[in-house]
């Protein structure tokens, strides 16, 4: 059908039936939005104004999104918080031997066997 015969004919109305079952069509992907008009010989910007209407109007009162506030984790206590320095801090403080604990390794190392263990700057990587 072409855009003359469209616009020859007389001004069609529908009932909220009609629309309801057009718009479900495309919405729920059984019909295009350009087979629709071909089928039912409605414009398409008339489809999208009712489909927009059917999605204000009927399906937007049950979507609900959850809020930021809700999906937020909830504000730890200043109990928690120091709770939480404390253990940062236990950690820190094992890393802290545990460098200083290799760092003697490596010198005694160094020492015992005269070899430089150590990777200097700038030194050149040797290919085999």
């Amino acid at each position: 059908m072409n855009k003359r015969e469209f616009k020859s004919n007389r001004k069609q109305t529908f009932s909220s039936k009609e629309k309801r079952i057009m718009v479900e069509e495309i919405r729920s992907g059984l019909l295009s939005l350009r087979q629709s008009i071909q089928q039912h010989q409605v414009p398409g910007s008339v489809l999208q104004k009712w489909n927009r209407w059917y999605f204000k109007m009927r399906l937007l009162k049950y979507y609900r999104p959850k809020s930021a506030f809700l999906m937020a984790p909830s504000q730890p206590t200043v109990e928690q918080l120091k709770q939480q320095l404390a253990e940062a801090q236990a950690q820190l403080a094992q890393v802290k031997l545990q460098n200083t604990a290799l760092e003697t390794m490596i010198k005694v190392a160094e020492k015992q066997l005269n070899i430089d263990i150590r990777k200097k700057s700038g030194s050149k990587q040797f290919k085999s």
